[in-house]
């Protein structure tokens, strides 16, 4: 009974503050018990609806506001109703006004009894603070609606109206500028709305007050025309601004004065090269770079020099080389030298004449099938081993790098015959096929040598003409502690490496020093590149589809009180004319002052893919600690 009586309270309450509401006919209760008086077919218990305590409200624009809650029962079990009323804040249920504009107009119908609900208001005013408040109901509105407590309130302030931008102001910078006849200067416009914001984008034309002092092109860049002030104005939906320029005549252009040669004396062996250069100034003393610069020799018999200064040592003898530029002059004398032979008196480590497939019996592993060749070969010779690259492909199908372990050396002396294809071409790019490594005692027998701790390259690049490079890579001696790479430790540490990356000791190298995926994450390379060699011309001496004999020589410098002493050994012959002889080569620090050579590797590998069907052939292969004979 006082269930009852509750239930008739409230519903009462919501008659006085809902006039003209009336108690729903079909719930009439019963004096004799707290339940609803029934009819004669049985319907489940009738309750108040439920109550929205989630409602959110987020304006969508000046006039435009999307309410979220979650949906309650009606009471009888289906989805209720809603009166959605909003005003100024604060709100008053009794005198706030039903929503009637947008989906959230009333009556809003539930379409469940759980879940989220979502509707908009329109009409709203924009700048304002609304509250918005809801109630679910049952029924007819004004005939039976039964209702629910009311909502939690929602509050928000709707957005100012939009203001379209206006341009307002044209600003060019600089404001004021000089330019040299025959330079140029460029300008910016920048213009701004009525609210002093940028208006990006806007279309500029560009004018100058007086073209024969100054001319402005349609993206502001003035060009001086002779000596003199002008006036450059940049216009925007009729607003403007302007540049006050002043022209002034030229300086006298630079003129060169004085050619000097460097090094300024030289002494190369025969076959040996040597890079000079030339260094154009002007009368102010300015070096003026660019410059076209021709190269003699007063002697050809003894010394030549290319278009780019190289020296090549020809014969015994003496030779003045000169740098020509504007007709100014620069020299140098260059003395050359009886080239020295291959060391001798060293031990035989191993020897390949590739005469049959079996050679994992002499000592070779990892790729032990090779593909021999009995079509090609050098006299006296049954064989040769042959890598032949398809269009595309990195490596002859089927093999990877040939491996032979020796005896650990300070030294290694490399000779071998190798035969070009007619169509050789290489790799097409500064760079590769590698063809040789050796690889050292710190670097385990199956170690990649392009992440090791020390491991040589002798290999040609081809670029219209065979190129010889001997290189070191050392990416496993980066020092990676001391800063971002490459950086110099030479003179900071002895724990790094002699590659690109940690700095180089020699003049006249290439380096390079990347990151990539190997152990430290970098790689680094110093290269001694010679000059062109294998020739493309055939008839030529050294032509590259003639079978060439290569000999090369590499000696580990000494390490003196723990530092590493610039005293190594590159040299290299081809067809017995000394072509590489340095003697200035770090190839290990004093934080690795042990390590050795040990490790042989044929290794014919173009990473970018062959552009095309070519071969390369190799023969009486012969590894020493020096020249054996």
């Amino acid at each position: 009974m006082q269930n009852n009586v509750r239930r008739q309270v409230r519903r009462l309450a919501w008659l006085l503050l809902v006039p003209g509401l009336a108690m729903c006919s079909g719930e009439s209760v019963s004096p004799d018990t707290d339940r609803p008086a029934q009819d004669s077919t049985p319907s489940p218990p009738a309750s108040a609806p439920g109550t929205v305590n989630t409602l959110s409200a987020v304006a969508t624009g000046p006039t435009s506001v999307t309410l979220s809650f979650t949906q309650v029962s009606n009471g009888i079990g289906a989805a209720a109703k809603y009166d959605v009323r909003f005003a100024e804040s604060p709100l008053s249920w009794e005198t706030a006004a039903s929503v009637t504009t947008g989906t959230c107009a009333l009556p809003v119908s539930g379409t469940a009894t759980s879940g989220t609900l979502t509707c908009t208001v329109l009409g709203l005013s924009p700048s304002m603070n609304y509250d918005f408040k809801l109630v679910a109901f049952r029924g007819t509105l004004n005939q039976n609606a039964v209702f629910g407590d009311l909502s939690n309130i929602a509050t928000v302030t709707t957005p100012g109206a939009t203001v379209t931008p206006t341009p307002t102001t044209v600003t060019v910078a600089p404001a004021t500028a000089t330019v040299v006849v025959g330079a140029t200067r460029a300008f910016t416009a920048t213009v701004k709305d009525q609210n002093g914001a940028v208006m990006p984008n806007q279309t500029v034309t560009w004018s100058s007050s007086n073209t024969g002092i100054a001319t402005v092109s349609t993206s502001g860049v003035v060009t001086g025309v002779s000596a003199g002030s002008a006036t450059i104005t940049a216009t925007s939906s009729g607003k403007t601004g302007t540049a006050a320029v002043s022209v002034t005549a030229p300086p006298p252009p630079p003129t060169p004065t004085t050619v000097t040669v460097a090094p300024a004396t030289a002494t190369v062996a025969v076959g040996a090269t040597q890079a000079l250069v030339a260094t154009v100034k002007d009368q102010n003393g300015a070096v003026m770079p660019g410059q076209s610069v021709a190269w003699s020799s007063s002697n050809t018999g003894v010394a030549t020099v290319n278009a780019s200064g190289v020296v090549t040592g020809v014969a015994a003898g003496s030779a003045t080389i000169t740098a020509t530029s504007s007709g100014k002059t620069g020299t140098a004398a260059v003395s050359v030298t009886a080239a020295p032979p291959p060391p001798t008196g060293g031990s035989l480590l191993f020897e390949e004449k590739f005469e049959d497939a079996n050679l994992a019996s002499r000592g070779w592993y990892a790729s032990t099938n090779l593909s021999i060749s009995t079509a090609e070969h050098t006299a006296g010779s049954n064989a040769s081993v042959q890598f032949h690259f398809l269009p595309g492909a990195t490596s002859q199908a089927g093999t990877s790098a040939a491996r032979h372990k020796f005896t650990a050396s300070n030294s290694v002396y490399i000779s071998y015959d190798v035969k070009y294809s007619s169509n050789w071409i290489g790799s097409g790019r500064l760079y590769h096929p590698h063809e040789i490594n050796v690889m050292s005692t710190l670097d385990d027998d199956w170690a990649g040598p392009s992440d090791a701790f020390l491991a040589l390259y002798l290999e040609h690049n081809y670029q219209n003409g065979g190129i010889p490079r001997m290189g070191i890579q050392d990416n496993r001696s980066i020092n990676t502690s001391l800063g971002s790479l490459p950086r110099d430790l030479i003179g900071v540490t002895e724990n790094r490496s002699v590659g690109g990356c940690n700095g180089v000791a020699e003049p006249n190298v290439s380096t390079e020093c990347f990151a990539t995926s190997t152990t430290t994450g970098y790689y680094n390379l110093k290269l001694v590149i010679g000059p062109v060699v294998l020739q493309p011309n055939a008839g030529s001496a050294g032509y590259k589809g003639n079978w060439n004999h290569v000999e090369a020589y590499f000696q580990l410098n000494t390490i003196v009180n723990g530092i590493g002493q610039a005293n190594g050994v590159m040299q290299y012959w081809f067809n017995g004319q000394l072509i590489i002889d340095r003697h200035d080569i770090v190839f290990r620090t004093g934080a690795r002052p042990t390590v050795q050579f040990n490790q042989f590797l044929l290794t014919p590998y173009i990473g970018d893919g062959s552009p095309v069907d070519q071969s390369v052939w190799f023969d009486n292969l012969r590894v020493g600690t020096a020249r054996v004979p």
